[in-house]
């Protein structure tokens, strides 16, 4: 089972992220569809993400945004924040969680 999350921001290289994935998918032992479908669609929603998040930070807005791709194998997690200050307990949190 291939359990991964992903944390992006502006400055996210969307496709070292993907190739990433990619070796992760390989190394759980993926079947090639699967993986190449999740590589592909979570490298659309993070280079959405990234694209947005840049025109918010050209107007000093915040955004944080977390979506989740699951299928028979696999459980990602893809969590894109800009701008958005996070308190200490907040970020105890979801280091406990192991986000």
């Amino acid at each position: 089972m291939l359990r991964e999350t992903i944390h992006a921001t502006i400055d996210t290289n969307v496709e070292r992220e993907a190739a990433m994935l990619r070796e992760r998918c390989v190394a759980a032992g993926l079947d090639a569809s699967s993986a190449d479908l999740l590589v592909a669609q979570a490298s659309d929603i993070l280079s959405v993400l990234v694209n947005q998040g840049r025109r918010i930070a050209d107007v000093g807005s915040q955004m944080e945004a977390e979506r989740e791709l699951s299928g028979e194998g696999y459980l990602v997690r893809l969590v894109f924040t800009q701008g958005a200050r996070k308190s200490l307990v907040q970020r105890l949190l979801e280091k406990f969680k192991g986000s």
